[in-house]
């Protein structure tokens, strides 16, 4: 899929066309060379890129969406200077070919890098670095063609360049990773069997919504990121490359929407993937909401479908007509089966082996001769990925985590063991050793590449 296509109903009409490759992207600016400048600099400097940007789009609303950023980063509450015919060419010029400080020179080539970040496209850089060559002398210009060569090539960075080592550094990652095969994976499940909880956790941060509600009444596609930058994209209705915490929870659930964030996966966190979350099929609020996501079972193009499972109520009706629905119509060997919601379990009243096998020679009826089955606390496996990426959980999530990591820190509820030992793990912090305990770990092996039994 090229591109996130417009939608054909509702307030998703407002949605304009994204590139997705664009859209994935990361960028971190507080780390650009010129963001610590004076003001006045910095504001000639964004002049000059929205300059050339703007002269050389492609894909309007994701550039213009980047320039914002910019402008918050190197303007901020500073008045923007608008390019005029009498003022065009002294700004740019201050910029980017300023005789007097010679040293600016490297300007120019922060600039272009800056092109490179925000355009993308191949055709449109070619066009700023021909129109930021009228700035330049013949020799100028041909040591700037030196940097394309650079961003696009996969060698080591040359010496003559590291002032700009950063945003080469950037480009070339998100340009690496946007080139890969996309790997595509649906998830389906009865409500209350964490599904968005689950998502969350491949994640590592809290992206979607969690209640005992219908959280999800229409599709939402999550893009994994290049790298790292702390900042989720959000297309519902505009696009936000910064979108908060309380602005993802507020989108609305009947809107399509497309959400961009850095995986922060234990395996393989730098492949690239498109989560698919669909709604609950047993909504008695919507009955829609079944029919949209049989739909998408049978229509999205997909690798794997994950079927979650809430181990605590297996065996109900309606969980055997969606497994049936899922079992007519998707190839056995696309699906990866979830059980669930096992921190929930009590010693002396259950059993995860038991639940485990009862699964299992369920799925065996039904046609699958070797299912993946793979036990799962999903709400400890986000918790541990928070606490590993430095995020501070509240009080009630930190009572959680203190009661998970005691639960999974026994043999009984150690969950690996229903896995291939997926872990070459020479260190031995605990949360990384609880990663594998509480099933998160076997499960990223599985989808990201991984062996089962």
């Amino acid at each position: 899929m090229d591109d996130i296509k417009q939608q054909s109903s509702g307030e998703s009409q407002k949605i304009r066309d994204v590139q997705v490759k664009n859209f994935i992207t990361s960028q971190i600016l507080k780390t650009h060379p010129l963001i610590k400048s004076k003001q006045k600099l910095r504001t000639r400097y964004y002049a000059a890129l929205e300059y050339f940007v703007k002269h050389c789009t492609v894909d309007t609303v994701f550039e213009s969406a980047r320039l914002a950023q910019y402008r918050e980063a190197f303007v901020g509450n500073g008045t923007a200077i608008t390019l005029t015919e009498t003022n065009c060419n002294n700004v740019i010029r201050s910029v980017v070919n300023y005789s007097l400080k010679p040293w600016r020179r490297k300007y120019r080539y922060w600039l272009f890098c800056d092109f490179a970040l925000v355009l993308t496209n191949e055709n449109a850089m070619k066009q700023a670095h021909k129109l930021l060559n009228v700035y330049l002398s013949g020799k100028q210009a041909r040591l700037l063609d030196g940097l394309n060569d650079v961003l696009i090539g996969d060698e080591p960075i040359p010496v003559a360049y590291a002032f700009a080592e950063n945003l080469i550094t950037q480009f070339r990652e998100n340009r690496k990773f946007t080139a890969q095969t996309e790997e595509r994976f649906i998830v389906t499940a009865n409500l209350s069997a964490g599904k968005s909880t689950l998502i969350n956790a491949l994640i590592g941060k809290p992206v979607t919504r969690t209640s005992q509600e219908a959280c999800t009444a229409n599709l939402c596609y999550l893009y994994n990121k290049p790298f790292e930058d702390s900042a989720v994209h959000l297309l519902a209705s505009p696009l936000n490359l910064g979108a908060t915490y309380d602005k993802l929870m507020q989108t609305e659930k009947t809107d399509v929407s497309y959400i961009a964030s850095f995986f922060r996966a234990l395996y393989k966190p730098r492949m690239r993937v498109c989560i698919i979350d669909t709604p609950g099929v047993n909504s008695a609020i919507n009955r829609e909401h079944g029919k949209l996501t049989r739909k998408a079972l049978t229509e999205e193009n997909y690798d794997k479908l994950i079927y979650v499972f809430n181990a605590s109520r297996l065996g109900t009706d309606e969980e055997f007509r969606h497994l049936k629905f899922v079992t007519e119509n998707v190839p056995k060997d696309k699906v990866i089966f979830v059980l669930n919601k096992l921190d929930d379990f009590k010693k002396k009243d259950d059993s995860i082996e038991t639940s485990v096998d009862g699964v299992r020679n369920d799925l065996i009826q039904l046609g699958y001769e070797n299912p993946i089955i793979c036990p799962l606390s999903a709400y400890f496996a986000l918790l541990l990925k928070m606490k590993q990426n430095g995020e501070l959980l509240t009080e009630d999530e930190n009572d959680a985590y203190d009661l998970y990591a005691k639960k999974f820190s026994k043999p009984e509820y150690d969950l690996s063991c229903y896995y291939v030992e997926p872990l070459e793990n020479e260190s031995k912090d605990e949360l990384t050793t609880m990663a594998v305990k509480c099933g998160i770990y076997g499960l990223e092996h599985i989808l990201y590449g991984g062996m089962t039994e």
